[in-house]
């Protein structure tokens, strides 16, 4: 039996009591009715509890689903969106702009020789970067702006509604910010910069071809020296 249950059974029961009532004598009545009563408090106390306990969970249950669905799309070191929810977006902003011939510029970046850092700082120094290297993500973009991680060192950037004259301008700012971030406040000596490819024609047949000509791009900015945008 619930303890729903239980406590429908113990009201019927205060309810038989008042309606046996009226049989007992004046004294009995008057207790009777007392206990009647205080019974019902009781119940009333033990409904409002049940009822504070039940919102309670109600509260737990939507907050841990707001976690779960916050890991599901998120990266953890880095608090980007990862590469799942960047699929999900890209799908989705890559048919907009195509149905109603919008802008959408995407942009995908790698840290220059970040296996040095690894290797010669030490793997917590190369986590702090990518902190570092998603704040100036963050601190450089509009709030319709998505910046995701990847993989490893490797980030995407999706800008909806920017045309590509805005979105060179966008990655010229972010490459700058980079190279001139006081590194040496991480560790002294360190030195990090990035290399960019841009893409930007949603005439292509899918969204995954703009993924590949961003990446080809940025194939092409490592090729060429790095710390600079192809496009």
């Amino acid at each position: 039996m619930t303890t729903t249950d239980k406590k429908g059974n113990s009201f019927l029961a205060v309810l038989e009591r008042f309606r046996k009532i009226h049989l007992f004598p004046r004294r009995k009545l008057l207790e009777e009715l007392t206990k009647a009563y205080q019974e019902m408090e009781a119940l009333n106390r033990s409904l409002s509890e049940a009822n504070e306990q039940k919102t309670q969970l109600l509260e737990q249950l939507r907050l841990q689903t707001r976690d779960l669905e916050q890991q599901s799309r998120e990266d953890p070191l880095t608090g980007l969106y990862n590469r799942r929810y960047l699929d999900f977006r890209l799908e989705n902003e890559f048919a907009r702009a195509k149905r109603y011939n919008r802008n959408l510029s995407l942009v995908m970046i790698d840290l220059d020789y970040f296996k040095r850092v690894n290797d010669n700082y030490s793997h917590l120094v190369g986590d702090e970067v990518l902190k570092v290297i998603a704040h100036l993500f963050r601190e450089n973009l509009r709030g319709v702006d998505l910046a995701a991680r990847y993989g490893g060192e490797e980030f995407v950037l999706l800008l909806p509604e920017t045309p590509s004259n805005g979105a060179i301008l966008v990655c010229e700012r972010i490459r700058r910010e980079v190279e001139r971030y006081n590194w040496g406040a991480v560790r002294p000596g360190l030195k990090v910069t990035i290399s960019l490819g841009l893409a930007y024609d949603v005439n292509v047949a899918e969204h995954t071809a703009m993924l590949a000509q961003a990446d080809a791009r940025l194939y092409e900015a490592k090729k060429n020296g790095r710390n600079q945008l192809k496009y």
